[in-house]
C-alpha cells in the first residue's frame, strides 16, 4: 500500500494486525475489570472515566481489525464453542451482579427481574448459536 509519499508493506500491516488484536484482548479487559469494579462498588470507575471512552475505543479497535483484515484477505474458521463449568459460574456471578444492582427494588421484585434479564440472555444466546446445533 502507498500512503502519499511513504509505502508501507505488506508485512508492516501484519504486524499491525496482530498488535489491534493484542490492544483488543487489553480493551476488553479492561472494560470487564472496570464492569465489574463498577458492579462491586458503584461509581469508582464511572466517576473517573466514562464507559463510553472505553466501549469507543473497543469499536475503534475493532473496526481497525476488520478493515486490515480484509484488506490482507485474512479469514478464520467460525470457532466452536465449550459449554462447562465456567458458563454454570458465569451465569451465577451475573445473577449475584444483576440482583446486586436492584436492591431498592423488592425482593420479589429484583428476582422477576433478574430471571427475566437471565432468561433473555439464554434467548439471545441460543439465537446467535442456533447454527451450531443444527
Amino acid at each position: 500500500m502507498r500512503i502519499k509519499n511513504i509505502s508501507i508493506s505488506k508485512e508492516t500491516f501484519l504486524i499491525i494486525y496482530k498488535l489491534l488484536f493484542d490492544a483488543l484482548l487489553l480493551a476488553c479487559l479492561t472494560f470487564g475489570g472496570a464492569l465489574l469494579a463498577e458492579g462491586l462498588l458503584p461509581g469508582i470507575i464511572s466517576s473517573k472515566i466514562s464507559f463510553t471512552n472505553i466501549t469507543v475505543s473497543l469499536i475503534a479497535i475493532l473496526a481497525a481489525i476488520i478493515y486490515l483484515g480484509k484488506n490482507l484477505d485474512i479469514t478464520y474458521d467460525q470457532a466452536k464453542l465449550h459449554k462447562g463449568k465456567v458458563l454454570s459460574a458465569l451465569v451465577f456471578f451475573s445473577f449475584l451482579l444483576i440482583g446486586n444492582s436492584m436492591l431498592k427494588f423488592t425482593l420479589w421484585e429484583n428476582i422477576v427481574i433478574t430471571l427475566t434479564t437471565l432468561l433473555f440472555f439464554f434467548l439471545f444466546y441460543e439465537l446467535l448459536f442456533a447454527s451450531e446445533a443444527e
